[in-house]
């Protein structure tokens, strides 16, 4: 009896040992898997071990590019056999930038753009924020929407805000509203739709389509848009202002997002539309920096309003055709056959 007991103490070392041993390994084939992991899916994040290979860098970039929405024409891959080709005898970034040039513009259209380390991605970084203004005037409310090119919340937040309250503000006394998209060349559009939330009946208000004809559906709630179950720019519960009629003024600066704005008014009863054709960038892009910091603006999907219409990258037609001088004064002379202003 007393040999066994240094005996299983023996073995319960040896247990622990083992034990030991084998959470170690463990460890250490968990690190490497997970380091295995970071290296392959790391870069989709923006996230690197090492700096990339020339060759990684442009396979990095292909595989990003394959989701432009028009990467299933003809064009495509022989223009993607050249970006990888040109890759295999570049010794830096910047030599594979023209063929980056042509495969952004080839899989992602005329709304796309190839941005080069150490440029300004656009005016967005140091442009101003023009200020959204709603006024009054003889029962009739107009909403100007400029572009929302500023990428800080705040600025974004103050853009919704501002347009939200004034329609809050303006409710009580106003017979037909006036939304005026003239001019107004894009940025982002959750600002300007949050800030019309009131304006637009909750539910479906646009889809982004990809190539394989699968939908983002963009939605009105009472705080804001959604896509998804995400609320990006949130102005708090609104009460609708609805059921008068809403005139939209357009012309052929009203692009990107600002035609977004301008497809969500479609379909929705009591809107008529006034001015020239729209700009025809009716698509959504997405943004992607590669290593070096230079940044793939890829459009990925068209815009497909709530009639079931797929604008494709065209020129979104007025209902009422106007000089853009003259489409405020045929709005309001509108507004006025429909009861409103005198």
């Amino acid at each position: 009896m007393t040999a066994a007991g240094p005996e299983r103490k023996s073995r319960r070392r040896r247990r622990r040992l083992v034990g030991a041993t084998v959470a170690v390994g463990a460890l250490a084939a968990v690190t490497v898997v997970g380091v295995f992991a970071l290296d392959v899916y790391g870069p989709r994040f923006g996230v690197y071990l090492v700096p990339p290979s020339v060759q990684k860098y442009a396979e990095i970039a292909v595989e990003r590019l394959d989701r432009g929405y028009h990467t299933d024409s003809a064009e495509w891959p022989p223009v993607r056999a050249a970006l990888l080709e040109a890759a295999a005898h570049a010794s830096t970034y910047a030599e594979l930038y023209p063929a980056l040039g042509e495969a952004v513009a080839v899989a992602g259209g005329p709304h796309s753009r190839f941005i080069p380390s150490g440029e300004e991605r656009s005016a967005e970084a140091t442009a101003s924020v023009p200020a959204p203004t709603v006024s009054s005037e003889g029962g009739i409310t107009t909403v100007v929407l400029p572009e929302m090119l500023s990428t800080d919340a705040d600025d974004q937040d103050a853009y919704a805000i501002t347009v939200a309250d004034g329609i809050d503000r303006a409710a009580a006394g106003t017979c037909g509203w006036i939304v005026d998209l003239r001019g107004n060349v894009g940025g982002n559009m959750y600002p300007m739709l949050s800030g019309v939330t009131a304006l637009l009946p909750d539910g479906p208000a646009l889809s982004f389509r990809d190539r394989h004809g699968s939908d983002a559906v963009v939605t009105v709630r009472p705080n804001g848009v959604a896509l998804g179950e995400n609320v990006f720019v949130d102005v708090g519960d609104r009460a609708k202002a609805t059921g008068v009629p809403v005139a939209v003024l357009q012309d052929d600066r009203t692009a990107s997002s600002g035609e977004s704005v301008l497809a969500s008014f479609r379909g929705v009863d009591g809107v008529r539309t006034f001015g020239t054709p729209s700009a025809g960038y009716t698509s959504a892009n997405a943004s992607t920096t590669l290593y070096d910091g230079a940044t793939l603006v890829l459009t990925e999907s068209a815009y497909v309003d709530r009639t079931g219409r797929n604008h494709d990258e065209r020129s979104i037609d007025p209902d009422q055709p106007a000089t853009a001088s003259a489409s405020e004064d045929e709005a309001r002379a509108w507004l006025r056959e429909q009861g409103c202003g005198g």
